[in-house]
């Protein structure tokens, strides 16, 4: 009896680091897939336009202007659960407004 006690108490440790590292393993797939649709996104002309002009960026051939004086616009207010634009979706579609 005492023979099994060791062997049964390993395998139920490891069952549930098993249980563990599932959970881990598919919190990781959503970072990824959801890394994949910004860069999927910032593969779009139109969005990337947008991000380089965040930036400052202007394309050749573009006379850029500096204007002095003028105060920071307030940050974008945070999208709330009730918006539906949540994650990285809401992160792109913000891009595209």
């Amino acid at each position: 009896m005492f023979a099994y006690v060791g062997p049964v108490r390993d395998y139920m440790q490891q069952k549930s680091q098993l249980r563990e590292q599932q959970v881990q393993l598919i919190e990781a797939r959503k970072v990824r897939d959801g890394l994949s649709r910004q860069i999927r996104a910032l593969g779009r002309e139109d969005v990337l336009e947008e991000r380089a002009r965040e930036l400052g960026m202007v394309r050749p051939g573009e006379t850029p202007y500096a204007v002095r004086g003028i105060k920071k616009p307030a940050p974008p207010k945070k999208a709330s659960a009730d918006d539906g634009d949540t994650g990285v979706w809401g992160f792109v579609t913000g891009l595209i407004d």
